[in-house]
């Protein structure tokens, strides 16, 4: 999903860097937003109400994953042609996640039924995570494989031309599985906070 820009009410800040693969950085973050309420329908429609604007779908989400990267690309003439010696990605991917309130008053049920609410947020903006590193794997392995050229400034249109068709890529394998995962999440979160009688 898309629409990181949105500032709410962040309640922690988290960061975290890793490894990918040769050539590759990731740099993680996390973002919290506060939801509240006396019971787990109420904290639901907290989410509905607070969450974070995405872009990508034209709406409030109860999660978010997004994702920024820039690449470096190094260049050697060697026989009279121009070619890639090493091609390198730094990605940075942005969690947005709710949090529940102190204030909130949950009895035990509820408290139980919210732990499995925001444990199923989280995994599908993880599963969006990784299909960002997928994403930035894919781009280094072509831009670190582009044949030689017979003047190295011809990398940079061929550049544009990767990243545009791996970004492209990228978005419908998100979009797909948000297709995918969108009817039996949501099923989940009825049963978990069915609409009360009364």
């Amino acid at each position: 999903m898309l629409g990181i820009r949105i500032l709410l009410v962040m309640l922690s800040f988290g960061v975290g860097t890793m490894a990918l693969a040769a050539g590759i950085s990731v740099t993680e973050r996390t973002r919290n937003y506060r939801v509240a309420g006396n019971n787990i329908q109420a904290v639901v429609r907290s989410m509905k109400r607070n969450g974070p604007l995405s872009q990508f779908h034209g709406r409030r989400a109860l999660g978010l994953a997004d994702y920024r990267y820039r690449t470096a690309i190094k260049t050697k003439v060697e026989n009279g042609r121009c070619h890639v010696t090493d091609a390198s990605i730094k990605l940075r991917i942005f969690y947005v996640l709710p949090k529940l309130s102190t204030s909130s008053k949950l009895n035990r049920r509820d408290q139980s039924k919210w732990r499995a609410i925001s444990s199923m947020i989280k995994r599908h903006e993880d599963q969006h995570g990784r299909f960002y590193r997928r994403f930035a794997a894919e781009l280094q392995k072509s831009l670190v494989n582009m044949k030689p050229q017979k003047n190295c400034n011809q990398f940079k249109k061929l550049e544009q031309q990767l990243r545009a068709r791996h970004e492209k890529s990228n978005t419908r394998r998100n979009r797909s599985f948000d297709r995918n995962q969108y009817k039996p999440f949501n099923r989940r979160l009825k049963r978990l906070a069915p609409k009360r009688v009364g």
